[in-house]
């Protein structure tokens, strides 16, 4: 996952030169000009934006983000128009990314622009191959796909998803990066492109008219910026529709239906409701969170303190990206909000993982790691190193998660839910599900019902109680947490020390001791877990008695997982019509199939997070609304479907199970 940083040299102009392609980035002739010439001028923006409706959602694709000057000046310019769609989404792709060094080097002139250079800057991730999703503001969002530019435009998901209005082609010079003006990269962009949809560049070469008229762009010159003659304009013409993104698993194409109000009724209100509310309130979503209990955050959600640090995989595979975008996602956003809500604090600052937390019955050498994983992700530190950082003599070497920290979730999920568009209701626990005239009734232990057109269940393991969830196959495995008072040593903690028990630094006067696994749903506490957590967490240190052995107090939850161990997000299926139509997979798993997945209309879920729950939850709520509100997706094709709730029967029906 972890990939090159551009090869930066500085000319005596000032200009970046990359090595690798023997070009520059930009002119010398006043670089933000020719900018808003080429690109900003050569799609009409202003005057498109200007047009549009209020409340519709504009998308712009970069091939070639380099420094993102083009991407800035875009940015100012939204800022600056009085009248202009609802959102903006700008999808940036950059095989190369600069560093934040050089980022910095390169704009230290742009005077003009220093405000906005230092809040990109703020959330600007460094070399992990994938998408990194940036939110800029209330409307503005930022999709940063680092790798190939065929390879990360062929595995976007298309089902729901906007069409590209504007394509900026801003590659190095064809004869020096051939791969971004290639035959396979046009078709890729008439792909996501549609009719009306529009195009510019400083190239003007023969091949790329020609590449760009064979996928269905009219093409045209017209004058271009300084010293170069012209430049590209083009117009898709094409009425062809875009090929569904699971065209070869049409259990997972979702069927295509449109919502005529943006309110919405969330079901639970722990990490993964409050995250899906408040990501569809920043949308304008009205949001009405329904929680049985009478507070929020609890259940597993509940506990006083949780760490955030990534899943480590040994291999690149969709998952891992996932999981280590989540992390990243994670940290920006409790980043964001710590700095927006006083009551809220987010402990940045790293969690140290020792070998035994890392490798729990796999094998993980530091090769492996080091090679999939950028160093400001994850480090190796020695046990020397490790005592400074935490403050405590630790046994053993450790990795660094140098993005992960740690908080208290229920200032977090209060942090959410504090948004004007969003209500709870406490006390509100639902009954049934019911849908009838296209919405859904939602029967509760209050006096009455609730309808709304969409529903999301963020349930957990209370998602069984429903007829429409009802067969996932979830797994309840509990845990207890030991809260035990300081010694004169551990009031120097300073970072979470995660191994076979994690431990926190003081929080309410309490160090947090977590968490043991038992494959029960057993609530009462037990004595023999307080002890066994002490005894696991002790092996962490050199000194005995660093923490002392006096436990105040416990806390017990159930995890919710899934079969696979993966969280399940996405549309609910409607699981006896998907039996139905894909019932010959059980006679011949290889069987083709035209039909698109039966979905229950307006109905969704979040669930299945376990123990990664502070890494996921916050990037699968984003996704889940950028599906609803029919955005670009900050997920891969492979990681939807990898999430898709419809897996289950799928496999299932594969190996000839019939539930």
């Amino acid at each position: 996952m972890k990939i090159e940083n551009a090869d930066i040299k500085w000319l005596e102009s000032g200009l970046p030169y990359s090595s690798l392609y023997d070009d520059i980035y930009h002119s010398c002739d006043d670089a933000a000009a020719e900018s808003r010439h080429i690109f900003i001028d050569g799609n009409d923006l202003s005057e498109r934006w200007a047009e549009s409706d209020k409340n519709s959602l504009f998308t712009i694709a970069e091939l070639g983000f380099g420094s993102g000057l083009n991407f800035l000046e875009t940015l100012k310019l939204w800022r600056s128009c009085p009248a202009k769609p609802g959102r903006l989404n700008y999808l940036g792709f950059e095989k190369h990314p600069l560093t934040r060094n050089q980022l910095l080097e390169t704009f230290k002139a742009h005077t003009d622009l220093q405000p906005l250079i230092t809040e990109l800057l703020s959330s600007y991730p460094q070399n992990s191959a994938g998408c990194h999703r940036i939110l800029l503001g209330k409307d503005v969002v930022l999709d940063l796909y680092y790798g190939d530019a065929h390879q990360q435009l062929t595995t976007r998901y298309w089902d729901r998803c906007p069409a590209v209005d504007s394509w900026f082609l801003d590659g190095f010079t064809p004869n020096q990066n051939p791969d971004l003006w290639s035959e396979e990269l046009y078709s890729a962009i008439a792909k996501s492109s549609k009719s009306g949809s529009s195009l510019s560049s400083y190239s003007v070469a023969g091949h790329v008219r020609r590449g760009l008229q064979a996928v269905g762009f009219d093409v045209t010159r017209s004058e271009g910026f300084s010293r170069k003659r012209h430049m590209l304009r083009a117009r898709f013409n094409s009425p062809t529709a875009p090929e569904e993104s699971s065209s070869s698993k049409p259990w997972f194409r979702l069927p295509d239906f449109e919502i005529k109000n943006k309110k919405v009724v969330v079901i639970g209100a722990g990490l993964a409701g409050c995250s899906t509310a408040y990501s569809l309130a920043k949308r304008g979503w009205q949001v009405e969170v329904l929680e049985k209990a009478g507070d929020i955050c609890g259940g597993a959600s509940g506990i006083p303190q949780m760490a955030l640090r990534n899943r480590f995989f040994r291999k690149h595979i969709p998952m891992a990206e996932f999981f280590l975008h989540s992390f990243l996602f994670a940290a920006r956003q409790y980043s964001n909000l710590a700095n927006e809500h006083a009551a809220f604090s987010w402990q940045a600052g790293g969690v140290l993982q020792l070998d035994a937390a890392v490798n729990k019955g796999k094998s993980f050498d530091s090769a492996t790691l080091e090679a999939l994983y950028p160093e400001d992700v994850l480090r190796r530190v020695s046990c020397d190193e490790a005592s400074v950082m935490s403050g405590a003599r630790l046994t053993g070497d450790a990795w660094l998660h140098g993005e992960g920290g740690w908080l208290h979730p229920k200032s977090l999920c209060e942090a959410y839910l504090d948004h004007p568009n969003i209500k709870l209701s406490l006390n509100h626990e639902v009954l049934k599900l019911e849908h009838t005239d296209n919405e859904w009734r939602i029967d509760s232990s209050a006096k009455e019902p609730v309808q709304a057109e969409v529903v999301i269940l963020a349930t957990s393991h209370d998602s069984e109680k429903f007829t429409q969830s009802s067969r996932f196959p979830l797994q309840k495995v509990r845990g207890q947490i030991s809260r035990i008072s300081p010694s004169h040593l551990s009031g120097q903690l300073k970072t979470v020390i995660n191994g076979e028990r994690s431990v926190f630094p003081i929080f309410e006067n309490l160090h947090t001791v977590a968490a043991s696994y038992s494959n029960d749903a057993n609530l009462e506490s037990r004595p023999i877990d307080n002890q066994e957590n002490m005894e696991l967490l002790a092996q962490n240190f050199h000194d005995q008695g660093f923490l002392g052995n006096e436990v105040d107090s416990d806390l017990v939850a159930i995890r919710c997982n899934s079969e696979d161990h993966l969280p399940i997000i996405g549309a609910v299926p409607d699981h006896q019509a998907m039996m139905e139509i894909y019932s010959p997979l059980s006679l011949d798993a290889s069987t083709s199939f035209q039909t698109p997945g039966k979905y229950l209309p307006g109905l969704f879920i979040n669930i299945a997070h376990g123990s990664n729950g502070l890494a996921t939850s916050s990037l699968g709520a984003e996704f889940l609304a950028s599906l609803i509100n029919r955005e670009n997706l900050p997920i891969s094709r492979e990681m939807v479907n990898d999430l898709n709730p419809a897996r289950f029967l799928i496999r299932d029906l594969k190996k000839q199970k019939k539930n």
